[in-house]
């Protein structure tokens, strides 16, 4: 950053050529800093650096572009506010620009309905970077400089401790059953506006997956409609049964070539509830499960849900899976999106060992499910039933979804398939 302003001295006098040009290139270099700082402790594997350091800059652009936009109208409002030695300290010149920036930086997010909350407290590290490099301009001192070494050096540290390549896609598993049953979860919805999520132009490509990977049981979130559903129920063939819930869009559902029944019984919920289905034989019930949690800054209404499972669903008698997607990533630590994912990661943490009372997550601490390295899908299997298999279908790509599908080969324990229907 030093350099930066060195260079953009004239060098007979040491004065600025341009004002605005030495505290863009200032500010623009400690954003650069800071987002290298926080994509580097947010990845878990060398290959989600670049998606992360990626989204990290553009957050350092828009805090950039808001700082610029905020200082350049507080010029023309109050012109003795912004140079050096004028009547308004240092220190009140960065207070107002990083607050106004944010305001601004919120309201546009307002806009995608985004949590305001979240934003702003996800923005704050860029923006006061930026801001406060922009108040300080070309008058940094060595301090300074010393700051930006030491960022580096714990940067550069971080990188070397960083595992190589995916993370290990391995997990204890039993042996193969005879009533072995594959189970799909599949998010096929999107996060707006990169990720509109799946169409009825996708159909015949989730249909083939679902085909190709020999499903019995298939767990849907975000459906977009009824309409969708059914054409893609009619799709896969006559002998697949299910249904789905009331959702606005985000319905869940399950279906299922191994009959059953379908129920969708919590109806308050804002994506619409869990969709059950329910296998009864002689030898016991099977219950399969499809969730999806209330994203963003809602663990109150992810813990409502994970209650209302565990206490119609949690019985010794049955056997149940449950998955979904619930907008938590217990595996991951600390990320510079935390604050607009969630309003409390130590409640999220304390729903996930609530449901896993019901069973077991066979890819816990493994690779991620979703973009972003975020692994927020999960398939909870009751610990009664054997889990064979588990995968993520990390290269199967389908419209603009932000999910991958994740399949899991269970044994039904004590309810044998033949006499569930197979």
């Amino acid at each position: 950053m030093e350099l930066a302003s060195q260079f953009l001295l004239k060098f007979n006098d040491k004065r600025p050529r341009d004002w605005w040009a030495v505290r863009a290139v200032v500010g623009f270099s400690a954003g650069v800093f800071v987002a290298t700082l926080l994509a580097v402790f947010s990845v878990k594997a060398t290959d989600e650096l670049a998606s992360w350091w990626g989204l990290a800059m553009v957050f350092v652009i828009i805090s950039w572009v808001a700082v610029v936009t905020v200082c350049r109208v507080t010029v023309f409002v109050l012109p003795a506010m912004m140079p050096r030695g004028g009547s308004f300290p240092s220190w009140v010149r960065f207070l107002m620009i990083t607050i106004v920036s944010l305001i601004m930086i919120s309201g546009t997010g307002a806009l995608f309905q985004l949590s305001l909350t979240g934003l702003a407290f996800t923005f704050v590290p860029f923006v006061m970077a930026v801001a406060l490099f922009w108040t300080v301009g070309r008058g940094m001192g060595v301090k300074s400089c010393l700051c930006a070494v030491g960022v580096l050096i714990v940067t550069c540290t971080r990188l070397f401790t960083i595992p190589e390549g995916k993370v290990a896609d391995t997990v204890p598993l039993a042996g193969a059953q005879d009533d072995d049953v594959w189970v799909m979860s599949w998010n096929v919805g999107g996060g707006a506006p990169f990720f509109p999520g799946s169409d009825d132009g996708d159909i015949d490509r989730i249909a083939a997956i679902v085909r190709h990977h020999d499903v019995h049981v298939l767990c849907l979130q975000e459906v977009s409609s009824k309409k969708f559903l059914g054409k893609l129920q009619a799709v896969l063939g006559s002998d697949w049964k299910g249904g789905g819930s009331e959702g606005n869009g985000k319905a869940t559902a399950v279906l299922s070539r191994i009959g059953g029944e379908i129920e969708s019984p919590l109806k308050d919920m804002d994506h619409g509830g869990p969709t059950v289905l329910r296998i009864r034989s002689h030898k016991g019930m099977l219950q399969f499960v499809s969730c999806h949690a209330s994203p963003g800054r809602n663990s109150g209404q992810r813990r409502k849900m994970v209650e209302w499972v565990l206490h119609e669903l949690r019985d010794s008698k049955n056997n149940t899976v449950v998955t979904g997607d619930f907008n938590i990533d217990t595996s991951r630590g600390w990320t510079f999106l935390a604050p607009l994912l969630s309003d409390s990661l130590s409640f999220d943490r304390a729903t996930w060992r609530a449901l896993s009372i019901l069973g077991r997550d066979p890819g816990f601490g493994l690779q991620a499910t979703s973009s972003m390295g975020r692994r927020s899908d999960w398939v909870v299997v009751d610990s009664k039933m054997p889990i064979t298999a588990y995968r993520v279908l990390e290269s199967v790509q389908v419209g603009r979804m932000n999910h991958f599908p994740v399949l899991v080969r269970v044994g039904l324990g004590k309810a044998g398939r033949d006499s569930a229907g197979d």
